[in-house]
């Protein structure tokens, strides 16, 4: 990184110590003690130090909330990314205390807790100065309770329960203290599993991924889901959508109708009560088709009816009881 490109008043994160403000430029003077240093002032007590450009690393703020990490390494470097020096600091599952250790120089206040009293025992013997104190993580109230005395709460809050510890016990701690702790606090997790799966997962946004257009944004006619251009045979993106033909189904409600009324008629004209329902309606549809198929109605069967009774009335009118013709 170049010396240049840290200016003054700038906020910069010293390697190993924490925080600080550039208050004055690299120094170029040949003959100084100081030269090719930057001047700091440590937010933490205001002391002024001449530091190297290569221990200076620029800050960055993130606006998510909830950072994951894989490995022990990107966890602490994350931490120390995160913790500014007028933070609370809780870390859950501290272990010996190293990383409580690290991160003591960089914020105003810090306490690390774990479940086993072996783990909080060691620490405590490593780290006389530093506060451990033996609580489970799933604890909220006690772990709240350990806050510093001026009630203001965790700003951040570290989770190592171990990298490749299971993903359903570091997705519920993660989910409870997303839900208690105040929205303000940081939650850096270290686990293989939780950032696997966040990295797999994808917010789905309606407006730019459904090529349905099922919302619409705006005013016109597709508001109702009418395109505006074309055949209307195409979707959004060129994604071709079913439109049914109108004149099909109009051809399927006609056929539908008439089957209906074949089988109203058909019922109207079964013959043979002593036969089941269903015998009588097998045969009524049989002999309505028939009649359709052959192109003889109803009407042409009555028709042929009377013609033979009025033949037989007329004979019988023209010759007499014995055969005799009628003069």
């Amino acid at each position: 990184m170049s010396t240049s490109d840290f200016t003054v008043g700038e906020i910069v994160d010293v390697r190993n110590y924490g925080r600080a403000e550039v208050v004055e430029p690299i120094v170029t003077e040949a003959g100084s003690r100081f030269y090719g240093r930057i001047r700091i002032k440590y937010q933490c007590d205001g002391k002024t130090y001449y530091a190297r450009p290569e221990n200076l690393r620029k800050t960055v703020q993130v606006k998510q909330r909830v950072l994951l990490c894989h490995s022990t390494t990107h966890y602490r470097t994350c931490a120390a990314s995160v913790v500014n020096w007028n933070d609370a600091v809780l870390e859950v599952g501290s272990h010996e205390g190293e990383c409580t250790r690290l991160l003591s120089r960089r914020c105003r206040y810090i306490v690390g807790v774990d479940k086993s009293p072996a783990t909080i025992a060691a620490a405590r013997r490593r780290y006389p100065e530093l506060r451990f104190e033996e609580v489970d993580g799933f604890d909220v109230p006690m772990l709240k309770a350990l806050g510093p005395p001026d009630g203001s709460g965790f700003s951040v809050v570290l989770v190592d329960i171990g990298g490749i510890a299971s993903l359903s016990t570091v997705a519920a701690l993660v989910g409870l203290y997303y839900k208690e702790f105040p929205f303000s606090t940081k939650i850096v997790v270290k686990s293989v599993f939780l950032k696997r799966l966040v990295e797999d997962c994808l917010p789905y946004n309606t407006e730019k991924s459904n090529p349905w257009a099922l919302l619409h944004v705006g005013g016109g006619a597709e508001d109702n889901g009418v395109p505006t251009s074309g055949s209307g045979s195409t979707g959004v993106g060129g994604t071709r959508s079913v439109h049914p033909d109108p004149d099909s189904h109009t051809a399927q409600t006609e056929e539908a109708a008439e089957a209906e009324e074949v089988e109203e008629e058909a019922e109207e004209h079964v013959e043979g009560a002593g036969e089941g329902p269903a015998a009588r309606m097998s045969l009524a549809k049989e002999g309505f088709g028939e009649r359709l198929q052959g192109g003889v109605g109803r009407g042409a069967g009555r028709m042929a009816g009377s013609s033979a009774r009025g033949t037989e009335e007329s004979i019988g009118q023209e010759t007499g009881p014995g055969g005799e013709a009628c003069g």
